[in-house]
């Protein structure tokens, strides 16, 4: 079995899968089809090096595989001349290079070059856990180091991890370095789990505001797994900003904090933060954070990048 397929919304599961196949060999390349071509990774599979030693080709390729807002699929597939590479390839695979395309998105089915990966290689499609089988999932984690939750104290794990595995995960790993294995409680855990999705963004756009690069970043983590729209970030962040400006500009505050319907706390908030620029500053920031919101939308640029880009120039 020289080529998978290996589909999740779980990056983790993906890896666990990937692993697998791997078998802890050293000799892997990875690839990424939003900057990559499948030539690339075809013309890597068929080249031999000298020893003869066995590679893994490893390439995230979510749009390779997901539904096409075309009604024929296979059409669309038999007219990429990348497509046909791979198909080609598919009928003779190297003996000494195993593909692993993974995706984060469902695949769909219907195309023909899922038809014949599953058909000449392996496709495996991990189905998304639901609510019930994250929390059983939760219980059985935690037993294994040796923690006992009863099905109330999973549960609350779980809906504080947004009912995401991987989130669900990383709440565990929290668990394990700042407890000792024992009973676990609600009341002990409160201040472990994640803090809530509306407060993640939020410490975002603070962190931005306040130039405080590592909080930026931090914050911004799981926006990914959380499906937080990154253009949706962007606009709240440029809002922000175009209230500094017109605090900075004079206008009254107590029509603006009516205008945009705003609680003390927060036209406080704003007042705090006004004096870390200049006019001048926030007049080019609202331009920059404009030109990535053309960038995104006119597809110059991967939206998934953006708030990185975004953090490491206004944080400077």
């Amino acid at each position: 079995m020289n080529v998978y397929l290996i589909a999740s919304d779980s990056y983790k599961l993906v890896d666990v899968e990937v692993k697998k196949i791997l078998q802890d060999s050293l000799n892997v390349i990875k690839y990424d089809l939003r900057v990559d071509s499948l030539t690339d990774v075809i013309n890597e599979a068929n080249y031999f090096s000298l020893t003869n030693e066995k590679k893994y080709i490893v390439v995230k390729s979510d749009s390779l595989f997901k539904a096409s807002k075309k009604e024929d699929n296979e059409k669309e597939d038999s007219s990429n001349k990348d497509v046909k590479l791979l198909e080609k390839y598919l009928e003779s695979p190297s003996d000494l290079s195993t593909i692993i395309f993974i995706s984060y998105e469902s695949p769909d089915k219907r195309r023909k070059i899922f038809k014949q990966i599953a058909e000449k290689g392996k496709a495996i499609v991990l189905p998304t856990l639901n609510k019930k089988d994250l929390t059983y999932k939760c219980i059985d984690l935690l037993k294994q180091k040796g923690y006992t939750a009863s099905y109330d104290v999973a549960n609350f794990i779980v809906e504080n991890s947004y009912v995401n595995y991987d989130i669900m995960t990383n709440e565990l790993e929290k668990i394990y370095v700042l407890l000792k294995p024992c009973i676990l409680s609600i009341s002990g855990l409160k201040g472990i789990v994640s803090v809530s999705l509306t407060s993640n963004v939020y410490s975002y756009i603070s962190a931005i505001i306040n130039r405080e690069l590592e909080a930026a970043i931090k914050a911004s983590k799981n926006f990914e797994l959380l499906k937080i729209e990154p253009t949706m970030v962007l606009v709240m962040l440029a809002k922000d900003f175009q209230i500094l400006y017109m605090i900075k500009s004079g206008v009254n505050l107590k029509e603006l904090q009516i205008n945009l319907k705003k609680e003390d706390w927060q036209m406080k908030a704003y007042l705090q933060n006004v004096d870390l620029y200049t006019i001048s500053e926030l007049k080019k920031i609202i331009i920059r954070l404009n030109d990535y919101d053309y960038k995104v939308k006119s597809g110059l640029l991967d939206k998934s990048v953006m708030l990185d880009l975004i953090s490491l120039e206004l944080c400077e």
